[in-house]
């Protein structure tokens, strides 16, 4: 069979005025090399546009079922061609096994917690229904791992969703925005914050009332420890045991970490910028040495700058 496969005009002396160029439709040879080059060539037609199957079989010689059947797959063909995933995206093929692996990663990463079918789908790069159609009973999955089903009505009280906030921010160094609440770093999807809130703006708006309504101003922590100081003695106990705890709260550490930049005070370093960066709110003067938790004894260190004061400490000791 022939087909018209293009035409031009030959500036040739022999051949001049208008030549029609006919070619097979079909390869006369269906070796592998000659299918391969078939699929370059259709490549290199089409240049900086996406090549799919349904484009190929529109100007190729050769069906793409044809390579399916060699090769075994299209993605292998073109593997084989060296066809660039920039110009023909390979589908994400996932095994029920490779979902196993995930959960078990993720039980290993977060032992005792429970896991939902959305946060193994964003740690995967898929889509939540690729795990229900391979996975099957998603309640028997978490069963094979070891893991409790999640209720998909959970509330999450207001202070983990302001937590989850405070950690977002940390973790991007910014206000985080609604669709980064349903992957991961997040621990509490969009759901909850709507479902309280009526909202985004409105959880945020009541998270930053929170982290202003909770704190206490060091200024009344000051005095209430020089009023206090004696009686604490007399009970045989240091100042701040009485005066100040020694955790810090979650308004305290969002004004120091914004204060800070949520950056390290001695390094710079943060998690928005240096991937495995764990901040952390250090009080200047220890506590166990009567340091007040208080915003003018806090600061934000690294891990690796916390560990490094500390021994610094116990060396001077």
């Amino acid at each position: 069979m022939l087909k018209e496969y293009d035409r031009y005009v030959a500036d040739s002396d022999n051949l001049g005025g208008v030549m029609d160029i006919f070619e097979l439709a079909t390869l006369t040879d269906y070796s592998d090399d000659a299918v391969l080059e078939e699929l370059r060539r259709v490549s290199a037609v089409l240049g900086t546009r996406r090549l799919t199957r349904k484009g190929f079989d529109k100007l190729g010689r050769v069906h793409s079922s044809t390579l399916t059947r060699k090769f075994g797959s299209w993605a292998k063909a073109l593997d084989l061609a060296g066809i660039s995933e920039c110009q023909a995206p390979r589908p994400k093929v996932i095994t029920r096994e490779q979902i196993m692996d995930a959960l078990r990663a993720h039980v290993y990463e977060f032992p005792d917690q429970s896991v939902t079918v959305d946060e193994i789908a964003n740690r995967l790069g898929i889509d939540r229904t690729t795990i229900s159609r391979k996975s099957g009973n998603w309640q028997e999955c978490l069963a094979e791992v070891g893991l409790l089903p999640v209720s998909s009505g959970r509330r999450y009280t207001d202070n983990e969703c302001f937590e989850n906030i405070l950690f977002l921010w940390t973790h991007y160094g910014r206000q985080p925005n609604f669709a980064e609440l349903n992957q991961p770093p997040s621990k509490v999807g969009s759901k909850a914050y709507v479902g309280r809130w009526s909202g985004w703006r409105a959880s945020l708006g009541a998270f930053i009332d929170f982290a202003n309504g909770r704190e206490t101003k060091s200024s009344e922590a000051k005095s209430l420890a020089s009023n206090l100081e004696t009686a604490s003695d007399d009970f045989g106990k240091t100042p701040n045991e009485s005066v100040s705890p020694r955790a810090v709260s979650l308004s305290l550490r969002y004004k120091v970490l914004v204060r800070d930049r949520f950056k390290c005070t001695i390094c710079g370093r943060s998690p928005a910028k240096d991937l495995g960066v764990e901040l952390h709110i250090d009080h200047i003067v220890p506590w166990s040495k009567g340091g007040l938790t208080i915003e003018e004894n806090l600061r934000v260190l690294c891990f690796d700058c916390n560990l490094g004061k500390g021994a610094k400490m116990d060396e001077v000791c």
